[in-house]
C-alpha cells in the first residue's frame, strides 16, 4: 500500500536544546505508475527540532530504491511552548525501475537527553515501501496516513484518549504498534508505563497521576487488507496478503510515527472550556473529511474558548506550504493549496488549541482531519478595483448552472447574469450583503453566489451550490479604498406579502422634510450632531406596517463586524440619545447623537433588521412593540392555505456616516491622501491595497475551498 500522503506530524519534547537536537518525525510515500511502467515515488518526511532544522541524509537499506528527482521542504508551524519547537515537511521525489519493496532510511541524529526520562540515542524514519499492483484494485498498494502534533501535553490529572487518525486510501484496516529494536524501528524502544496503546484502533490513553516527565513514542503503523489479496510485481513473483491475524501477518507496509507526550503539573480542573480549551464552531469535528480542489485554496476555520485562560495560538501540523492566520473574531484559519501532484491524495492536518492563565499554557484536546484532494473546479476571473468586485466564471465548469436563476447572496435585487460561456457579475464591496472580515494583515470581503427557484417557493429541487468569491486586501500599503456610495432600495420578494422595496434614508431636521442628496456621501456629522433616519417603502404596500427589530452601528458596511454598538434592539432603543418618532406605520422615523468608535474608526454604517406585518393583527411581532429583552414568539411560519401575516427579518444600510475631524489631526496628516477613505487597525493608520481576488466553491456536502485568481496592484 503506498502512501497518500501521511502528513505525520512529528512530536518534540521541551527541554533546552540546541539546534541539532531531534524532537520526532514521520515519513510516508506515494506512488505514481509512469507510462514507460516505471514508478515515481513521492516520499514525505517530517521533522521537528529545536528551530528549524531539516537533514536531508538518505539511506536505502534494501531493495532498489531508485533515483532522486528533486527536493523540496519548508517549515510547517512552530511553538515558543513546551521548550520552543519548530516542525519542517520535505518531499523528495524518486525514479524506481520496478514496484518490487524497498526499505528506505532517513537518519537523524537523537533523541533530546532531559532531566525525566528521555534519553539520546541515534534514531532514523524507516519506510517498508510496497508498490505491488493490488489485485483488488488494480492499483499501485497506497499507505495509511495519520499525523500527531509537535508537543502533546496533558494535566497529570486529567485523563486523555489521543486517536492518532489512521486513515487508509485504500480502505484497510490500519494498526499501530511500539517499535522493535531488532528490526531498527526504534532508537530506545521504550514502552512508557502509565500510558495504553489499543493497538487496533491507534489510539494512546494516559492513566491519571502519571509521573511528570517527557515520554517518547516510537510508533509503527502498519495497514492490513480486509479481505485476501494479492500483490502484482513486475520483476519478482506475486506475494499473498491476509487480514490481519497475529503479528506472524506480513502487513501491507510500515510507516514510521514517533512523537513525545508531556505530562504536566495538575490543572484546577480537567473540565473542557474552563482551563483547558475547548473547540468551538465552525472548527471540524474530529476525523471529519474535507474536499479540496487542485490549485484552489482550501480553509479550514478553528475556533476555541476557556473561561479561565486565553486563547493564545492554534499549532497545527499540515502539509508543507500550509499557512496560518487569525482574524479579529478570534478565530484561526489554516490556509493550504494543492497542486496537481496531489490530486488524489489523502492528508491529515491537526490541530491544538493553548490556552494562557499567567504563565501556565493549556492545550486542547487534538484534533484532527482528513483532507482528500479533487481535480480542479470552476475556473473563475475575481477583478478587485477600489470599490468593485467583478466575477467571470466559465459556465462548462460547473455542473447544475440555471442561468436565471442566480443572485448574490440571496438578494434579489443583486442578478447574476449569463450567457452561452460564462456567469458573471459586478458589484460594490459595500453592496449586495458583501461580508467584511479582518485578520491580522488583511481585509477580505466576501459574497456569495447562489441559485434559487420561484422566490415565493420555500423548497427546491434543483441542484443546490454555492460559488463564494473574495476580495483581500493588505492592510499596509498605499493605496485607499473608497467606500462612499449612497446605498439603492432594498427588494424584498415574499410569500402573501409579493415584491416590495424599501429605502433607508437620513434627512437634515426632524421635520423629516429634506433627505439628505445621494450625491453628499459619505454625509458628514460631528460628535454630538442629531442624525434623523427614516426607513420607508419606495411605493406604500396597503395594510402593512414596517418594524424595527434592531440597529447596530459598525465601523465598516457589515452588522456582524466584531467592533459594533447597538441602538435598537428588540424593538427598544438601548442608546440614552435613540428616539422612535412613529409605529405601527408603513415607515419608521428615529434619530440619535452622531458617535465616533474609539480608535481611528472615522466612519460608521448603520445596519437594521426589520419586517414587514400585516397593519393591526395583534398577532404579528409588529404589534408587540418593544419587548425589553424578553422573547417574542414568531408568528411567520404558515401553514397552507393560511395567509402571511409577518415576513421574516431582513437586513437594510446605509452609510457611511463620516465624523469631522479636528483640524489638528487634519494638518498632521498628508494633503494627498481622502481622509475618506482609509481604514485603520486598532490606533495605527493603515490605508488598504488590494492583493488579490479569489473564488470558493461549494457544493451541497463539500467543504470551502479558495483558488487564488489574480493579483493586480492599483
Amino acid at each position: 500500500m503506498s502512501v497518500s500522503s501521511l502528513l505525520s506530524a512529528l512530536l518534540l519534547l521541551a527541554s533546552s536544546a540546541s539546534a541539532s537536537h531531534f524532537y520526532g518525525g514521520s515519513m510516508t510515500f506515494n506512488p505514481i505508475k509512469n507510462p514507460d511502467g516505471s514508478y515515481r515515488v513521492d516520499i514525505r518526511f517530517k521533522e521537528a527540532y529545536h528551530s528549524c532544522y531539516a537533514t536531508d541524509s538518505w539511506t536505502c537499506r534494501s531493495g532498489n530504491c531508485g533515483s532522486r528527482t528533486s527536493f523540496v521542504g519548508g517549515r510547517v508551524d512552530s511553538s515558543p511552548n513546551g521548550g520552543s519547537w519548530c516542525q519542517t515537511e520535505a518531499v523528495m521525489k524518486r525514479i524506481v525501475s520496478n514496484n518490487s519493496p524497498f526499505q528506505l532510511q532517513q537518519s537523524s541524529c537523537c533523541w533530546i537527553a532531559t532531566t525525566y526520562n528521555i534519553y539520546g540515542g541515534n534514531w532514523g524514519l524507516i519506510t517498508h515501501i510496497d508498490l505491488g499492483e493490488r489485485s483488488d484494485t488494480s492499483k499501485p498498494n497506497r499507505s495509511p496516513v495519520a499525523t500527531t502534533l509537535p508537543i502533546v501535553r496533558v494535566p497529570q490529572n486529567c485523563a486523555r484518549n489521543y486517536n492518532l487518525l489512521s486513515c487508509d486510501p485504500d480502505k484497510d484496516k490500519v494498526r499501530c504498534r511500539y517499535g522493535i529494536l531488532s528490526a531498527s524501528e526504534c532508537g530506545m524502544c521504550h514502552q512508557p508505563a502509565g500510558f495504553t496503546l489499543n493497538q487496533s484502533t491507534c489510539t494512546l490513553s494516559n492513566a491519571v497521576n502519571a509521573a511528570r516527565g517527557f515520554y517518547a513514542f516510537e510508533l509503527v503503523m502498519e495497514d492490513y487488507p480486509t479481505q485476501n489479496i494479492t500483490l502484482n510485481y513486475t520483476a519478482m513473483a506475486p506475494a499473498a496478503r491476509s487480514p490481519f491475524v497475529n503479528a506472524s501477518n506480513p502487513p501491507l507496509s510500515k510507516i514510521p510515527l514517533q512523537f513525545a507526550v508531556e505530562v504536566e503539573a495538575p490543572a484546577p480542573s480537567c473540565i473542557e472550556g474552563e482551563y483547558l480549551p475547548r473547540f468551538l464552531h465552525p472548527t471540524p469535528h474530529q476525523g471529519e473529511h474535507l474536499q479540496a480542489r487542485v490549485n484552489q485554496e482550501l480553509e479550514i476555520r478553528v475556533k476555541a474558548t476557556a473561561t479561565f485562560s486565553r486563547i493564545s495560538d492554534v499549532v497545527f501540523s499540515g502539509p508543507l506550504n500550509s499557512t496560518k492566520e487569525t482574524t479579529t473574531t478570534g478565530e484561526y484559519v489554516i490556509n493550504w493549496t494543492p497542486t496537481s501532484d496531489n490530486f488524489g491524495q489523502h492528508f491529515p492536518i491537526c490541530f491544538i488549541a493553548e490556552g494562557l492563565n499567567g504563565s501556565r499554557n493549556y492545550q486542547s484536546e487534538m484534533r484532527c482531519v482528513i483532507v482528500v484532494v479533487e481535480a480542479a473546479g470552476p475556473r473563475a476571473h475575481v477583478t478587485c478595483t477600489k470599490d468593485k468586485m467583478s466575477v467571470s466564471i466559465e459556465r462548462a465548469t460547473i455542473s447544475g448552472i440555471h442561468g436565471d436563476h442566480l443572485r448574490l447572496n440571496n438578494n434579489a435585487s443583486c442578478a447574476v447574469s449569463s450567457n452561452n460561456t460564462h456567469v458573471f457579475t459586478t458589484f460594490s464591496l459595500n453592496g449586495c450583503g458583501t461580508q467584511i472580515e479582518e485578520t491580522d494583515d488583511h481585509l477580505l470581503f466576501k459574497n456569495t453566489i447562489v441559485t434559487f427557484d420561484n422566490p415565493n417557493h420555500i423548497i427546491t429541487r434543483k441542484n443546490v451550490f454555492e460559488i463564494e468569491v473574495m476580495c483581500k486586501y493588505q492592510k499596509k500599503s498605499s493605496i485607499t479604498t473608497m467606500f462612499d456610495a449612497h446605498r439603492p432600495a432594498v427588494n424584498f420578494t415574499e410569500r402573501g406579502f409579493g415584491s416590495f422595496s424599501y429605502q433607508f434614508e437620513f434627512f437634515q431636521s426632524s421635520t423629516f422634510s429634506n433627505i439628505r442628496s445621494p450625491s453628499s456621501y459619505p454625509l458628514d456629522y460631528n460628535v454630538g450632531d442629531m442624525i434623523f433616519m427614516e426607513i420607508a417603502p419606495v411605493n406604500v404596500v396597503q395594510n402593512t406596517e414596517v418594524f424595527v427589530e434592531s440597529c447596530v452601528a459598525t465601523p465598516f458596511d457589515n452588522p456582524n463586524y466584531p467592533i459594533s454598538y447597538p441602538i435598537i434592539t428588540n424593538g427598544c432603543g438601548v442608546d440614552d440619545t435613540v428616539k422612535i418618532y412613529s409605529s405601527h406605520q408603513p415607515n419608521v422615523k428615529f434619530s440619535m447623537e452622531a458617535f465616533k468608535f474609539i480608535g481611528q474608526y472615522d466612519q460608521v454604517f448603520i445596519s437594521c433588521s426589520i419586517m414587514i406585518c400585516q397593519a393591526n393583527n395583534p398577532n404579528t411581532r409588529c404589534a408587540k412593540g418593544c419587548t425589553n429583552g424578553t422573547q417574542v414568539a414568531s408568528s411567520s411560519h404558515v401553514h397552507k392555505r393560511e395567509a402571511a401575516i409577518q415576513t421574516k427579518s431582513h437586513f437594510i444600510s446605509q452609510g457611511p456616516l463620516r465624523l469631522r475631524r479636528s483640524a489638528s489631526f487634519t494638518d498632521a496628516i498628508s494633503p494627498s491622501l481622502n481622509l475618506n477613505l482609509v481604514f485603520v487597525a486598532g490606533c495605527v493608520i493603515a490605508v488598504v491595497a488590494m492583493v488579490c481576488g479569489m473564488m470558493v466553491y461549494k457544493s451541497r456536502g463539500s467543504k470551502v475551498n479558495y483558488q487564488l485568481l489574480k493579483s493586480d496592484e492599483i
